[in-house]
């Protein structure tokens, strides 16, 4: 007989723990709708918060966040079903704040830091069934079209924000940034900046293009979001959704049962049928303005100057430092409160490497346990993991709207997978336990003889003579 178990008395009831996880996982998904919300108005927010003194306001959305994994992290301490990965990402969190604060002795930098990294930690606790509810997708759906408007009325007028500074902690910020390059105008819609906002409709684009069931709802959400982001100029989020679009309305059952000579002839075909359509997209997104050498000048100055120059600043600290990291402040938006700001350094244009500059040995191991996610993302959501695996190379990570969207596309595409593993785990355990547990058989089912006692319990697989 088994001995009984009691419950920790610091353990609450089964159904409490239930409805408090719930209402934590709907308080988690409003949090990071709040934060991607204010990613879209950005712009907007700043200039009209300031104007009617209401400045505090934009935190909100973050103190929002950071309370809920706060609280998700009491609720997984308390009931000790915290995962291994989340476990490595607490503990580097803490080390970072705290090699912040010595550092650079600037709180007001740390909680920038640390509420940067906060959505993508929500994001990956939130289940695939929260995240393809009825209502989650109809806001996503509701943000996106107000944002694709808002870049469309940018091109017609100036925004109000444009060149608006707004000062937050005694540092000045644009409310509303717009710039010229090469003679081409990077408008920002009713975001923040032209990147920000090309990086939360493509955010949102995922979303809603994950529930669209019929091929020409998909096809009209494709060519809206790619028409708003080639107006914003951003390149790699456009490549990055015209490549989804490919992966997602590739006729992939077309080599389904064929032989391996028939799916080469196929493939060879197929490249060749489309190769002269993706050249022209790739040739026209690096040569928008008609010169090559323009085009390619951000893909120049990452691989010349920001991806080395990263690098170097990683290692100038030596083993330590390489070791720990540099700590929340020293890289991206936090980097204004404590000084260290360099252009185009501080952009970094790279996951792999913001996350390695700030962690260290810590970043190394949240990049394994990323690519573990990207690689299980399932067949259904394959387009999502070019996209992930794109701008995972490129983005710039100067705010909330590249690491949230990354941090969701991975939720979106390898929770679902990951979940199934897991579910396949616990059935073979079942199972293998269910194989060994004795089985009782009654008098009246066992042969044998008038008068013979019934067969004694016996395990699987035996027999009882």
């Amino acid at each position: 007989m088994r001995a009984a178990v009691h419950p920790s008395p610091f353990t609450p009831p089964a159904p409490a723990r239930s409805s408090f996880a719930t209402l934590l996982t709907s308080l988690t998904g409003a949090a990071v709708l709040l934060i991607v919300a204010r990613e879209v108005f950005g712009g907007a927010a700043r200039y009209y918060f300031d104007r009617f003194g209401l400045g505090p306001l934009w935190f909100i959305p973050d103190l929002a966040v950071i309370a809920v994994v706060l609280m998700r992290m009491l609720l997984a301490a308390v009931t000790l079903r915290l995962p291994t990965p989340l476990i490595w990402l607490f503990g580097a969190t803490v080390v970072q704040m705290a090699v912040g604060m010595v550092v650079y002795h600037n709180p007001v930098a740390v909680f920038s830091g640390f509420k940067l990294l906060c959505p993508v930690i929500a994001v990956l606790m939130l289940p695939p069934s929260y995240i393809n509810a009825k209502w989650w997708r109809r806001a996503c759906l509701a943000l996106l079209v107000l944002g694709i408007a808002g870049v469309a009325a940018d091109t017609r007028m100036t925004m109000p924000w444009t060149g608006y500074s707004v000062s937050q902690f005694g540092v000045e910020r644009e409310a509303g940034r717009e710039w010229w390059i090469h003679g081409q105008e990077r408008i920002a819609g009713l975001g923040a900046a032209s990147s920000a906002s090309a990086s939360v409709l493509l955010l949102l684009a995922l979303i809603v293009l994950r529930q669209a069931r019929t091929w020409h709802v998909r096809l009209l959400i494709y060519v809206a979001t790619l028409w708003a982001l080639n107006t914003t100029t951003s390149r790699t989020n456009l490549i990055a959704l015209a490549v989804a679009m490919i992966v997602d309305f590739w006729p992939w059952h077309w080599f389904h049962g064929l032989g391996p000579g028939r799916k080469t002839l196929g493939m060879l075909l197929s490249i060749c049928f489309f190769l002269p359509a993706i050249a022209g997209l790739w040739l026209l997104a690096i040569d928008g303005v008609g010169d090559i050498s323009v085009g390619m000048s951000s893909t120049v100055v990452r691989l010349h100057v920001t991806w080395p120059g990263v690098w170097e600043m990683i290692m100038d600290g030596g083993p330590a430092t390489a070791l720990l990291g540099h700590g929340f402040g020293s890289v991206g938006p936090a980097a204004f409160y404590t000084g260290v700001y360099v252009s185009p350094f501080s952009a970094v244009d790279n996951l792999f490497l913001y996350i390695l500059y700030q962690f260290g040995l810590f970043g190394m191991l949240m990049g394994v346990e990323l690519i573990r996610r990207l690689v299980r993302v399932p067949r259904s959501d394959r387009h999502i993991g070019f996209v992930i695996a794109i701008l995972s190379a490129t983005i710039n990570c100067q705010g909330a709207a590249p690491l949230v969207l990354i941090g969701l596309a991975a939720s979106l595409g390898a929770y679902p997978a990951l979940a199934t593993g897991a579910q396949d785990k616990a059935r073979k355990v079942a199972r293998k336990v269910a194989g060994t547990m004795p089985i009782w058989r009654p008098p009246h089912a066992v042969p044998g003889p008038r008068g013979a006692r019934h067969a004694p319990m016996t395990t699987r697989g035996t027999h009882a003579d």
